[in-house]
């Protein structure tokens, strides 16, 4: 080998050595520059990780509303190192599918609680709410806290509304004798005129005769269907004073008890108990909840099947606008006292309403007040 072929292995094996690539030459080959892809790198620096672990979120409670009423959702995210955040509230299903978004890209300084107020427009179920929150780095929360959501069925119409309301007790106001007026609206609010002014039942209180009796009585035979018929349909005292001698005064007060009546008080006779209208229109209103199951259609057909001749009042004047009506009329002496106590049903609207009257100036006069207070409450 001649002296410069040698010195050009000896470059060779020395510049490779150096980690340098070498192109093979020949004598006169010069060293070839570092290639980028054999260079030093420098040092990797650590990616951001995807969550932030002291950023939390929280849902503040859980929720039940109504299709398409007015909602308020409170939410917060949390960080000890303070900031700002950005924040969506969700509302998804139980598997985590979305199905609302309520609050989308909002910056929110953390600790600070936020309220969402809206129209939730869901299909009645169960969802959940949560927040998911980014900080200023882009990490996510590390822990949200949910909570559940129950969506109801849309509430009914407003009846009667606030107009209708104040044109009826205002008349009531103007009547002779002694008046007082409860209705529990289609949403469950109480309105009244002299609502808890304490009056005689009279007959009325036959419909809690009625229940109190099936509430003792898991079954019943043809005598005791057709004691409990002429009491009702027909008011006749006979038939309600033996069902008085059955329950008794203490079942009766027990009844009252359980349906919240804070007016009522029975005495040694049935038609002396008193009651204060506001009591009486919820009990109708809510009275299927006191009837056992199996007596439930027995004591509805009762109700709505009272003889024409004492359909007076309310089922008067609500039957014909479409109203199912379950009720039960009292009246004293020459009429003097005339009352009514009733559950009015048309599609999605319940309502609870009752008329109490004493004092009336004429044999008609009571019935006349009656029916002029429904009138003007059910006026569309």
């Amino acid at each position: 080998m001649s002296v410069a072929a040698l010195c050009a292995a000896v470059a060779t094996l020395c510049i490779g050595a150096a980690g340098l690539v070498v192109a093979p030459v020949d004598s006169g080959a010069r060293v070839a520059a570092p290639s980028p892809a054999s260079a030093p790198s420098p040092s990797p620096t650590s990616a951001p990780p995807d969550t932030n672990p002291a950023l939390t979120t929280t849902v503040l409670g859980d929720l039940t509303v109504h299709r398409g009423s007015i909602a308020r959702v409170r939410y917060r995210a949390d960080d000890p190192a303070g900031g700002l955040v950005t924040v969506d509230l969700l509302v998804t299903s139980r598997s985590g599918q979305v199905r609302r978004r309520l609050v989308s890209g909002r910056v929110t300084a953390v600790g600070r609680e936020r309220v969402w107020r809206g129209r939730l427009r869901l299909r009645r179920g169960r969802y959940l709410l949560v927040v998911h929150a980014v900080d200023a780095a882009g990490r996510r929360e590390a822990t949200a806290t949910r909570a559940r959501l129950r969506v109801l069925a849309p509430l009914p119409p407003p009846v009667p509304t606030a107009k209708a309301r104040r044109i009826a007790f205002a008349w009531a106001s103007r009547r002779a004798g002694d008046v007082s007026v409860a209705v529990v609206d289609s949403r469950g609010r109480v309105y009244g005129y002299r609502k808890d002014r304490r009056f005689t039942t009279a007959s009325v209180v036959k419909a809690m005769l009625l229940v109190a009796y099936l509430r003792r009585h898991p079954s019943l035979n043809h005598t005791q269907r057709a004691t409990l018929r002429r009491m009702i349909a027909v008011s006749d005292n006979a038939a309600a004073d033996a069902v008085y001698r059955s329950v008794g005064r203490r079942a009766l007060t027990r009844l009252a008890r359980r349906a919240g009546m804070r007016t009522f008080s029975a005495a040694g006779a049935w038609i002396l108990c008193r009651c204060g209208a506001a009591d009486m229109a919820r009990f109708f209103r809510d009275m299927e909840q006191y009837v056992p199951r199996r007596h439930r259609r027995f004591a509805d057909d009762l109700l709505t099947h009272i003889v024409p001749y004492q359909s007076w009042g309310i089922p008067a004047v609500a039957r014909p606008l479409g109203y199912r009506v379950c009720f039960k009329a009292g009246w004293l002496g020459a009429w003097t006292l005339a009352s009514e106590g009733a559950r009015l049903e048309r599609g999605r609207v319940r309502l609870g309403l009752a008329v109490f009257t004493d004092r009336n100036p004429t044999s008609s006069y009571g019935k006349e007040t009656v029916a002029g207070v429904t009138a003007r409450l059910l006026r569309r």
